[in-house]
């Protein structure tokens, strides 16, 4: 019966991928995005990955499902005045369109039923006796942690960590060059909304400590340096709207550092351990816990930090032009 229900979840979690990607309208891409990460969600909770799964649904259906709920309210007025001008042409076209897309669609589709078949076979051949999870199990002892994905998300398959914080710094990156480096500028006009200024008050501490919480936690728990960099994110965005940009307050220099330094801490380090003999992100026994503590919290305060500075910068850009607009 768990084999049918995974089976069924995996199918579920590609059509709405594939959904999201194929529907004609932005709205409908949206929602099927939503749909999409909280059926992987679920897929990690049935795999035993809590933590990975509490991540995907603040990052993928929370985070970037609010960035593009506002870009959605952007787009919309300018997609539905050139709506009425196009609408006989997209149908006439439509037509043309099924007929020429037909016969990629249907190998595509054998495809990905060839790929579910291969799947499901690799699914049925799982070992007796517990798989990769036996084995992530059986070398906690040296992983310098107590909990298996925390091991194999930082010390088994340390690499995979690395590069996903490479990528939110990567399209912070992609950000900047669409939209400028200069942003973070000071409002003019401090927020007074004294509802707002009471939120930030009383969940600023406590979104802090609840981070924190997780991320030590991460060792022997769900938890860890995403989960934790989520809610410590929270605060940068919510400072931001009250006002108060966190970037603005100090140097430039040092927001960069902070953007930086849990990506390029990861790779100093696994360069340092190399030199010695070791393998690239391969942590001494004796290390390990405390090497893995000190990753994991400077990666969440530089994916915090980039997760501030990726609202600020789109909100900084949506209120660009009309401050031209108001000076011209």
């Amino acid at each position: 019966m768990s084999i049918l229900i995974d089976g069924l979840l995996a199918i579920l979690a590609i059509y709405l991928a594939l959904q999201s990607l194929l529907a004609p309208r932005l709205s409908q891409s949206v929602f099927l995005f939503f749909a999409f990460g909280l059926a992987l969600a679920l897929a990690w909770v049935r795999l035993g990955a809590v933590d990975v799964a509490i991540t995907e649904a603040a990052i993928a259906a929370g985070f970037l499902g609010v960035l593009f709920l506002d870009a959605l309210r952007d787009f919309s007025s300018t997609i539905s005045e050139k709506h009425n001008n196009t609408e006989a042409i997209q149908s006439s076209a439509s037509r043309k369109k099924i007929k020429t897309f037909l016969l990629p669609r249907l190998a595509f589709g054998v495809g990905l039923g060839l790929f579910l078949l291969i799947s499901l076979e690799a699914i049925w051949q799982i070992p007796q006796g517990g798989g990769l999870t036996a084995a992530a199990e059986s070398m906690l002892p040296e992983s310098g942690v107590e909990h298996p994905v925390t091991a194999v998300l930082l010390n088994f398959r340390a690499y995979d960590t690395w590069l996903e914080i490479g990528v939110i710094l990567l399209g912070l990156l992609a950000i900047f060059v669409t939209g400028g480096i200069k942003i973070y500028t000071k409002p003019d006009v401090v927020a007074k909304d004294p509802l707002l200024r009471q939120v930030i008050l009383f969940f600023t501490p406590v979104l802090f400590l609840f981070g924190a919480f997780l991320l030590y936690i991460g060792k022997s728990g769900p938890g860890g340096a995403f989960q934790a960099a989520v809610l410590w994110g929270a605060i940068g965005i919510l400072l931001h709207l009250g006002g108060k940009p966190v970037f603005a307050m100090i140097p430039r220099w040092v927001g960069q550092l902070v953007l930086i330094m849990g990506l390029g801490f990861f790779l100093l380090m696994g360069f340092v351990f190399m030199s010695g003999g070791a393998t690239l992100f391969e942590y001494p026994k004796a290390y390990a816990g405390t090497l893995i503590l000190i990753v994991e919290t400077l990666a969440a305060i530089s994916i915090a930090a980039a997760l501030t500075a990726i609202y600020a910068n789109l909100n900084q850009m949506k209120e660009e032009p009309k401050e031209n607009e108001s000076a011209n």
